[in-house]
């Protein structure tokens, strides 16, 4: 077949779809045909953002892929999935002489991104890694990853979140709250839970020990997401005036998982725009979500509940001085009182020494490079 594709870029989860969703437009505009293949969640996610996309058959090996497009350069988004499609394909990149880059949206799990079912964390690793901050960097390069080849470009989403901050200012936080929540009181409080996974979602680390937790929920609970959910409802207990109280799933979750919750929030979301919706609350609270980074760069106050003290690192929003975090219930009652008893937010628009915009430049600049090496 006749090598006519520039790139071919693979997705398989919401995070990584949301990477690569400003890439294709912007890589045409330099002359470059690029071709994304899909998997799993991230096809709904690219399919809510407009990006086309042809999906992947279960049936197609990863070298099928390859001969089928034979792209001159393969970039993959990483997953929770050991036995990601994407893992394979920078193998078959290897055998097949094609340069592969590794594309990291997240600075959390670092040692799983190219792992697979290895012992050795750079198992499947790639040509190139793209990271969005120098802490990323400084985690694969102490695994080993080639210091030259671990480029800091950004994250070209966040470009896209600041776009989308600018327009929902325009529209006025309170008019984009009548839009989207026109039964809350407009002097009411709006808390917005930001779930991570429930128990029953299969995540990629293995499961803490609860003795390691500083926070045990209601004390029946083992999952993470419901041991917060539990910290966070019982330390409401102690605010005089109840906020409104919106639970906003993960896309990973069921909702099913959450009917034990339906009397403690006032509202189970899962489908709203996920910044529209957060750009109206007076306070985000949730573990290390990326939908908190986010909040956070859209000037919504942030507050991070964590059970240990070491995942404060997992979220560069708390790293970088732009989200508040707690690790125990005295500290989150009084947070909460604070956060809820004020109408501004002191950490908003300050310490993003790690964010600028022009990532999708960056980033495009740096393919285009090596497409012309």
């Amino acid at each position: 077949m006749k090598n006519d594709t520039d790139i071919m870029i693979f997705v398989e989860d919401p995070g990584p779809a949301n990477y690569i969703a400003t890439l294709p437009a912007a890589l045409a505009k330099e002359g470059r045909k690029t071709i994304v293949i899909a998997a799993g969640l991230a096809r709904e996610h690219l399919l809510k953002r407009g990006i086309r996309f042809d999906p992947v058959s279960p049936f197609m090996t990863a070298d099928d892929v390859l001969s089928n497009i034979c792209p001159k350069l393969l970039l993959t988004g990483t997953s929770e999935n050991p036995d990601s499609l994407g893992l394979s394909l920078i193998l078959s990149a290897h055998r097949e002489g094609i340069t592969s880059v590794g594309l990291v949206d997240a600075g959390v799990n670092a040692m799983y991104r190219f792992r697979g079912r290895h012992q050795d964390s750079l198992a499947y690793a790639p040509d190139w890694v793209l990271v969005p901050d120098e802490w990323t960097r400084q985690d694969f390069i102490k695994l080993g990853f080639p210091e030259e080849k671990t480029i800091v470009c950004g994250h070209p989403h966040y470009d896209h979140v600041m776009d989308q901050k600018q327009l929902l200012s325009d529209e006025g936080r309170l008019a984009v709250r009548h839009r989207l929540l026109p039964d809350i009181p407009d002097d009411k409080k709006l808390l917005i839970f930001v779930s991570e996974g429930s128990e029953n979602v299969q995540l990629l680390s293995p499961k803490t020990p609860l003795e390691e937790y500083n926070m045990t929920g209601r004390g029946c609970r083992t999952g993470r997401t419901e041991i917060i959910i539990e910290e966070l409802l019982i330390a409401l207990k102690s605010i005089p005036q109840k906020p409104y109280l919106l639970l906003r799933l993960h896309p990973k979750d069921d909702p099913n998982d959450f009917v034990a919750y339906l009397e403690d929030f006032d509202q189970i979301d899962w489908k709203a725009p996920a910044h529209e919706l957060v750009f109206c609350a007076d306070l985000v609270v949730g573990m290390t979500s990326m939908l908190i980074m986010e909040a956070a760069l859209l000037d919504r106050p942030t507050l991070s509940i964590l059970p240990r003290d070491i995942e404060k690192d997992w979220l560069h929003s708390i790293r970088a001085g732009m989200t508040t975090y707690v690790t125990k219930r005295s500290e989150l009652i009084k947070m909460l009182a604070d956060h809820l008893k004020t109408d501004s937010d002191p950490l908003a628009g300050k310490n993003r020494p790690f964010i600028a915009y022009g990532s999708l430049q960056r980033t495009v600049g740096f393919i285009d490079n090596l497409l012309q090496s």
